[in-house]
């Protein structure tokens, strides 16, 4: 997959299928879209192409959702559209310059001009442009103009829910995260790199791996999670709580601790990437740390058994 992340001048770019989105989580209504792409591009022999923002859009118009905010980072969501092997993402600075800009000349100056599109792809509440007065109506009138298709997806659902990032985003706060991880199509993933702790979880015998949570990230519910652990091309099983640590003193910030299954190696300033699964219980305080840990070995047992 290729990628552009500006777009100063016009670009030699071959005459492409385009979707425009967010795409916040590449959730199952973003893959029947992207599949669409990849479906026509490969019919009428054009490049499959992705458009898409950094920072989210949300940071400029509602800056208090900076924080605790994107389902994935935009190296995750990249690695995603590499997975549906699309051709060409492009990243665009989204700023308070680039909100100003007419949805006439959006289509105008960057889709016809800079990206060549024959096709674009949206979705069903798809509108773009200063003020949000770009729509499909808009888009008709201007693929007319301008030569191009649009092929509009309606809403994707399950029974009657639509899959939506905003839907992801609550499951994940409050700890449903198999559910979650359904309307994702995969597992809502936290990376990052391991950082020193006080190593107090290794004096009773559970040894974790620490994370400080990435602030624009959004944060799973308190508790204990079953995970699956990828670290230098491994994959490992294992167990994280979330939270405070309030039995050995509350933290300031919340933290990820991950035990590793069948793990014992130096592995402080590595890249790890750690799949939440699955929900075990809330975030307790416990009497003693002998109480924690035998709630640990309970816990254990229970993520080995589901």
């Amino acid at each position: 997959m290729h990628l552009i992340r500006h777009l100063n001048k016009p670009n030699k770019i071959k005459p492409c299928v385009l979707t425009i989105g967010n795409f916040d989580g590449v959730h199952l209504g973003h893959k029947k879209i992207i599949t669409t792409v990849k479906q026509i591009a490969q019919e009428e022999n054009l490049i499959s192409a992705i458009l898409t923002f950094e920072p989210h859009p949300i940071s400029i118009f509602k800056p208090e959702l900076r924080r605790n905010f994107r389902i994935n980072s935009l190296s995750q969501k990249l690695k995603i559209f590499r997975n549906y092997n699309i051709d060409l993402a492009i990243t665009l600075p989204f700023n308070h310059n680039f909100s100003e800009l007419s949805a006439c000349d959006f289509i105008k100056k960057i889709l016809v001009e800079q990206l060549n599109i024959k096709y674009l792809v949206i979705g069903y509440d798809f509108i773009f442009g200063k003020n949000r007065k770009g729509n499909l109506q808009l888009l008709q009138e201007e693929a007319k103009r301008y030569g191009f298709n649009i092929i509009n997806i309606e809403a994707q659902k399950n029974n009657e829910q639509i899959y939506s990032s905003s839907s992801i985003r609550n499951l994940i706060q409050k700890g449903k995260i198999s559910e979650a991880n359904q309307v994702l199509g995969h597992n809502f993933t936290i990376c990052g790199t391991i950082k020193h702790g006080k190593k107090l979880a290794h004096t009773i015998g559970f040894p974790t791996a620490n994370l400080k949570p990435k602030t624009h990230i959004i944060k799973p519910k308190f508790g204990v999670y079953k995970v699956l652990v990828h670290l230098d091309n491994q994959t490992k099983n294992g167990i994280m709580n979330f939270g405070l640590k309030p039995t050995i003193g509350n933290n300031l910030e919340p933290l990820y601790e991950i035990h590793i299954f069948d793990f014992n190696q130096e592995i402080y300033g590595k890249k790890i990437c750690v799949e939440l699964l699955n929900f075990v219980r809330e975030e307790k305080k416990f009497s003693s740390l002998n109480a924690l840990k035998k709630q640990i070995k309970k816990d254990i047992i229970q993520v080995t058994q589901f």
